[in-house]
């Protein structure tokens, strides 16, 4: 019976509202002025749809047992499907681009679809006609009654709430009379002509005022960066360094991108402002000025929180990256003096000290990096130390190479196979060593050709390095001839020797000297040895001592041929003792 009583007195809030529309400051329902037949007639549909409506009710609570009684076979245990009302559901309310209240479950059969779509109709009708009309709210069995200017607008019910928030009906209730004030008032406002050309007004001076800003933030940044310009112009002037005069290039080139983007960001700035002063001088784009409010506000704090907490972290970094520094310099410091010869540091002299330096220097950064980087902001987070994990990755798999090219320099280096003006031979490439770099060696050739050779081709490769020898700066260079037996061999050593003393750049001691390597069948093999001093004229002075030799021999007779034979000579080819000096 309270059900039916219920029900009865939320038709006759919903009939009195449709049918007499009652003013503003009326209680709802109202009854004054209707005749006694009227509302007896009144009385008796009511009754008479309450009879209705619990017959329906006993009917639909009397189905479940009637199935259940018809098919007895089937498992109780299997759950029934779900139905779509069992699905959760909600719908705002919204008008003039305002969220009003939000409903999550059915009223009298009605969705919340239904019960938002009906509650939207109510408010645009009501506002339309009564212009600034007051919300109150009337308490019922049902819920709470949404009125506007003592019009029904919806019911709320307890089911409404959100109750996942704790929300309550009081707090609903603030919330919904601030919003629909001011969206009806909003409403209202949009429909004034005065209000509508104040804003454009507004709009177009605001339009002005932002034009003339972004002129002078333009005219401000080519100012500040021809300012800047010039100041390096000055200091460029005044720099003797090439390296110095390098570094002051970058910095102008860094300096006018740190303008550019600050102008950028300025300008954005001024177009947000902009953009939502025009959004709140018009009612119904009024909501999303303030939204874009509260994101800046929002992302400011956001911003200012991220920053204060990365501080520390920050200033960890920075005091361990200078300590690294400090030492650093300490150690370079150290090697130069050692390169300059001053002292010796374990063992290690001035052509070591330089590619010790880097080593270490590397070293302490790398230990440095590595204590500072947990410091860094960000560090710990999962898209950090993915990043890590990729660098990491893609330097083991594609550095494998570098790693190897620069080992095998501080081999080279290291085991002192070589060093800056030799005179060497890599294969088939012979020349001087210009640069032992740390992936590369550099040698210019005799014929003034520079070639650069991966150093773990110099390293797996036969070296032949002509400037390293026991006796001293220099190195000795040989020549041979092969001489019949005819020939007093004395007379070629002398005639050799006398070629190599009248041939320039070649040391009088120690002293040129021949040896016979080989007594062959049809000859003797005779080998020159001589000394020089500059290694690379090595070609050069062999060129003239083959050309004095040739010289020597044609003024002497004797051929430079070695004598074959098929046949036995019909004399034999001896020479005569009164003929062995020639």
């Amino acid at each position: 019976m309270a059900a039916w009583h219920s029900i009865r007195r939320s038709q006759a809030v919903h009939k009195q509202n449709a049918a007499e529309a009652p003013q503003p400051g009326r209680d709802i329902p109202a009854y004054s002025g209707v005749s006694l037949l009227t509302r007896a007639g009144r009385i008796a549909r009511r009754w008479l749809q309450a009879c209705v409506l619990a017959l329906v009710i006993q009917c639909g609570t009397a189905m479940p047992g009637m199935a259940h009684a018809v098919m007895p076979a089937q498992d109780e245990a299997t759950p029934a499907p779900a139905t779509a009302a069992e699905t959760p559901q909600q719908a705002t309310v919204r008008f003039y681009n305002r969220d009003i209240v939000t409903f999550r479950s059915d009223f009298l059969g009605r969705s919340p679809e239904l019960r938002a779509k009906s509650a939207e109709d109510n408010i645009g009708r009501i506002a339309a006609q009564q212009g600034d009309a007051p919300v109150t709210f009337k308490d019922a069995p049902q819920g709470t009654l949404i009125l506007l200017g003592g019009e029904l607008v919806a019911i709320l019910t307890p089911d409404d709430l959100d109750k996942l928030n704790s929300e309550s009906m009081a707090d609903v209730r603030e919330r919904i009379a601030h919003n629909l004030s001011e969206a009806v008032a909003a409403s209202n406002a949009a429909n004034s002509p005065r209000r509508l050309l104040q804003g454009i007004l507004l709009t177009l001076l605001a339009t002005l005022v932002a034009l003339g800003l972004a002129l002078a933030l333009r005219w401000s940044s080519r100012r500040i960066d021809g300012g800047l310009h010039r100041w390096l112009e000055r200091r460029l002037v005044a720099l003797r360094h090439e390296s110095a005069r390098q570094l002051a290039l970058s910095t102008r080139t860094i300096a006018t991108w740190i303008v550019r983007v600050i102008t950028w960001i300025i300008a954005l700035a001024i177009l947000e402002e902009w953009l939502r002063f025009v959004l709140g001088q018009f009612p119904y784009t009024q909501p999303w000025s303030a939204a874009m409010r509260g994101w800046v506000i929002r992302e400011l704090g956001h911003w200012g929180s991220a920053i204060a907490s990365a501080i520390p972290g920050l200033v960890a970094a920075v005091v361990i990256l200078l300590v690294a520094r400090a030492v650093t310099q300490a150690i370079s410091m150290t090697f130069r003096g050692v390169q300059s010869g001053r002292f010796k540091l374990f063992e290690i002299d001035s052509e070591l000290a330089e590619p010790t330096r880097k080593l270490i220097v590397v070293v302490v950064w790398l230990f440095a990096i590595a204590m500072a980087y947990p410091y860094l902001p960000g560090a710990q987070t999962e898209a950090f130390k993915g990043l890590s994990v990729l660098v990491g990755l893609m330097v083991s798999l594609g550095a494998s190479g570098i790693v190897g090219q620069a080992a095998s320099s501080f081999t080279i280096i290291y085991s002192r196979t070589m060093k800056v003006g030799d005179l060497i031979r890599s294969g088939d490439t012979e020349g001087v060593v210009l640069q032992i770099g740390l992936f590369t060696t550099r040698i210019r050739t005799l014929t003034g050709v520079e070639v650069s050779i991966p150093n773990n081709v110099v390293l797996g490769s036969q070296l032949h390095n002509f400037s390293r020898h026991p006796q001293g700066p220099g190195m000795w260079l040989e020549t041979c001839v092969t001489i019949g037996y005819d020939t007093p061999w004395r007379q070629v050593q002398q005639m050799l020797l006398s070629a190599a003393g009248e041939t320039a750049l070649i040391e009088r001691d120690p002293a040129p000297f021949v040896l016979q390597t080989a007594l062959s069948d049809f000859y003797v093999e005779y080998r020159l040895r001589v000394r020089i001093t500059d290694v690379s004229r090595r070609l050069d002075v062999l060129s003239e001592l083959h050309s004095r030799i040739q010289d020597n021999f044609n003024t002497s007779g004797v051929q430079i041929m070695s004598p074959h034979y098929v046949t036995d000579p019909a004399e034999p080819k001896v020479v005569a003792p009164g003929h062995w000096n020639g």
